[in-house]
């Protein structure tokens, strides 16, 4: 059963159905827009009005109570021909028959309503290009296959930019024909002959697709459920990053009110670094614009998508929509080669920041070389002077010389000068490398005497193994062998007693001792590790 509706023209009620009046409506709307480029134009769409009122007359005269979709339709076909409407003459075709003066007619590029399966573009490029729409959707799920899935990308972007045919001067321009009075005129009443077959009998459509086509609306149906989940998804992401963003920008702008909570909170870190200026800000605050102007034509995109889906919006129109997706990319492109830049931005000034703690820390390390009476007479293609953290107790505190460096050129030498009564001496100290060529040293006026450190690398070491043999021989251990044996894990760290014997002091009473990978052999290794000289006199024989 269909509902009629009273409807007035030019003065005179008729009562019609709603599928008719629709038709009727989109009939009208679609004659005063095609006649509205036209000079009289809206007189002449006023007189087809009033032709169709006459018609309607008739059929109320002929005892017709309700007008239905076929009477619409009959009267749409009986309206007249364009020409005789539309006041031109018709010309002689080269066939020899009447007909309107040849349009240059150029085809346009619409997503295509009536045969889409998810947005029409395959249906659409389909009549565009004058081929099947099925083969265009196999091309395009062979192509998403053979691309992993980027051409998904592209799919979306059309389905986005592309705008649908959803008038009949849209239906034309998409098929190539000409937008005259005659084309939207049968444009129309097969449309609303479409409609009406897939109203009474919606099997039709499906059946008239084919097996194949069955299967893709299937495949459609589980994309678009995938498609509305990962989008619905997706904006949730970006309203949560939205609403982020804010509540950071309201704790940057407490921290910066009171510099002290975000130094509690963050310490030295980029948050903090920004807020109090140590960095240039501006690049960051473009970062931040793009990002949430970015995220504001995301969620205003999705929302309106999502309402369109549910019908409580109009579609966009076709600039609309090719601004916002120039804006869009815009607004990713700028966000994407700001964030660049400032990371750049903000890598070189870390690095300017290690550069002023290593300067610092370079000097702290001389500073506590020069307190303990050493001087440093080579030091090149080399790191630290001094180091903690694997003294051979297993202490982390207590320091040590050391230095390390891949370049096999790295070069360092210590020093201590100590004035000591004239005798026989011997130096002794803990040492550890991991190659060939550094040696402990001392030198007097009589000469000089140097002796190897053993290679161990970082574990093991002789005063490891002295530990390890006192174990061994039971007893009640002193706490010292006992952490030098359970350092490292119990593996040791590598470190070695190292003699210098026979060292001849004369009467100016001066000894020069330290340690070096400068003056022995061809240095091979990356690090070297001394710590606790002791220079003791030997009794005379």
């Amino acid at each position: 059963m269909k509902k009629n509706i009273t409807i007035n023209l030019f003065g005179a009620l008729y009562a019609i159905d709603e599928d008719a009046c629709e038709l009727l409506n989109r009939y009208q709307k679609n004659m005063r827009r095609y006649f509205s480029r036209k000079e009289g134009g809206e007189e002449i769409a006023e007189d087809i009005e009033r032709r169709v009122a006459e018609l309607f007359a008739e059929l109320k005269a002929s005892g017709v109570e309700a007008i239905t979709m076929e009477h619409v339709q009959d009267i749409i076909a009986r309206i007249g021909n364009p020409e005789e409407v539309d006041g031109e003459e018709a010309v002689e075709t080269p066939g020899g028959g009447a007909g309107t003066e040849k349009e240059k007619i150029r085809k346009k590029l619409f997503r295509d309503p009536d045969d889409k399966l998810l947005g029409g573009v395959a249906s659409g490029l389909a009549c565009y290009l004058g081929a099947d729409s099925l083969w265009i959707r196999l091309l395009w799920i062979l192509l998403t296959w053979l691309s992993g899935g980027v051409v998904i990308v592209v799919y979306l972007a059309l389905w986005l930019i592309v705008p649908e045919a959803g008038t009949p001067e849209d239906r034309l321009r998409m098929q190539g024909r000409a937008v005259n009075m005659k084309n939207l005129r049968d444009e129309i009443v097969n449309g609303a002959q479409k409609m009406g077959r897939y109203a009474t009998a919606p099997e039709t459509k499906r059946t008239a697709k084919g097996c194949l086509n069955g299967l893709f609306e299937i495949f459609a149906v589980l994309l678009k459920g995938c498609l509305a989940l990962v989008g619905c998804g997706f904006l949730l992401l970006c309203a949560v990053a939205l609403v982020g963003v804010v509540v950071a920008l309201c704790v940057c702008y407490m921290a910066y009110l009171d510099g002290s909570f975000v130094s509690e909170i963050t310490g030295e870190s980029f948050v903090y670094d920004f807020i109090a200026g140590r960095i240039d800000r501006g690049i960051y605050w473009f970062v931040l614009a793009s990002f949430l102007f970015w995220l504001s034509l995301t969620l205003y995109t999705g929302i309106h998508l999502m309402m369109r889906a549910a019908g409580r919006v109009q579609p966009m129109t076709a600039q609309k929509r090719t601004v916002l997706a120039v804006l869009w990319l815009v607004a990713a492109i700028a966000c994407v080669s700001s964030l660049f830049s400032g990371g750049m931005s903000y890598e070189h000034y870390r690095q300017e920041c290690r550069a002023r703690e290593d300067s610092m820390r370079m000097q702290r390390q001389l500073d506590y070389l020069e307190s303990e009476g050493w001087r440093v007479v080579r030091h090149e293609h080399c790191y630290n002077y001094v180091n903690s953290g694997e003294y051979y107790t297993g202490d982390h505190v207590t320091r040590y010389i050391d230095t390390w460096s891949r370049d096999p050129n790295m070069a360092y030498e210590l020093e201590r000068t100590v004035r000591v009564a004239p005798g026989t001496y011997r130096l002794e100290a803990a040492a550890r490398t991991d190659g060939h060529g550094c040696v402990l040293f001392a030198a007097t006026r009589e000469g000089r005497r140097q002796a190897d450190v053993p290679v161990c690398g970082n574990t093991g070491g002789g005063i490891w193994q002295e530990a390890r043999r006192k174990r061994k021989e039971g007893g009640i251990m002193p706490g010292l062998w006992r952490n030098i044996a359970g350092a490292n894990a119990g593996k040791g760290y590598g470190w070695s007693r190292v003699a210098v014997e026979g060292i001849v002091v004369g009467a100016d009473s001066v000894v020069r001792y330290g340690v070096s990978n400068a003056r022995g052999k061809r240095w091979d290794g990356t690090w070297f590790s001394a710590t606790d000289f002791d220079l003791e006199k030997m009794a005379a024989k």
